[in-house]
């Protein structure tokens, strides 16, 4: 890389560094070692953006119902995505009307769900969209819903992702973003609960 980019052993260094800060790599220290290219994770670019939301004075309020505006412009572009077949196979796992339990371990509900809205982000086919869209949720999940056990939910988030999933496997847009609003504004209506008079302070940067 010195050689090919022209630059100091320190310049490279510095820019290693920042790589690896915004997650894009890692670098493995030791014989053998060295800087491992890493995947596209919108809680990076959360991270990151959460900074100058702070900054232009941004608050929670204002992320929720931006939220709220994303996810139902992602659904309705998933539904109608013409690849039928493709619809199927992102939400096969979520057809099967088995609900999370409350004793289920967090960090595998949180996945699960997690994954719920990224298969429909997936089948958007605007990968601009996906991962600016998809950021919105990490910022909620990372900064407001840590707040309180989402498992308490699983009931309202199963049934939701069940009735979701067979709109947009049947391509009917309209009425997935109808029941995306609704599953999106009764998390949201959930965690302005719990989060109080914070919802009015500016996002934090983390």
């Amino acid at each position: 890389m010195l050689e090919q980019y022209g630059v100091s052993r320190e310049s490279l260094r510095e820019g290693l560094r920042l790589l690896e800060v915004q997650g894009l790599i890692s670098i493995r220290r030791g014989p053998g070692g060295g800087p491992v290219v890493g995947t596209v994770d919108p809680s990076n670019l959360g991270r990151i953006s959460t900074l100058y939301f702070h900054l232009a004075g941004a608050t929670y309020s204002e992320l929720f119902e931006a939220w709220v505006l994303a996810e139902c412009v992602l659904v309705d572009r998933a539904a109608r995505n013409p690849d039928r077949a493709a619809r199927a196979a992102a939400m096969a796992p979520y057809l099967d009307g088995d609900g999370a339990h409350e004793e289920e371990e967090l960090e595998k509900f949180v996945r699960e769900h997690g994954g719920f809205h990224i298969a429909i982000a997936s089948l958007a086919r605007n990968r601009v969209l996906e991962l600016a869209m998809q950021t919105m949720g990490r910022i909620v999940a990372h900064h407001v819903a840590v707040t309180d056990d989402p498992r308490v939910m699983h009931g309202l988030i199963a049934d939701d992702h069940l009735k979701l999933a067979r709109a947009i496997l049947a391509g009917h847009a309209n009425q997935a973003r109808s029941l995306m609003e609704d599953h999106i504004q009764g998390i949201a209506k959930y965690s302005r609960e719990r989060f109080g008079a914070r919802m009015d302070d500016f996002i934090e940067w983390r």
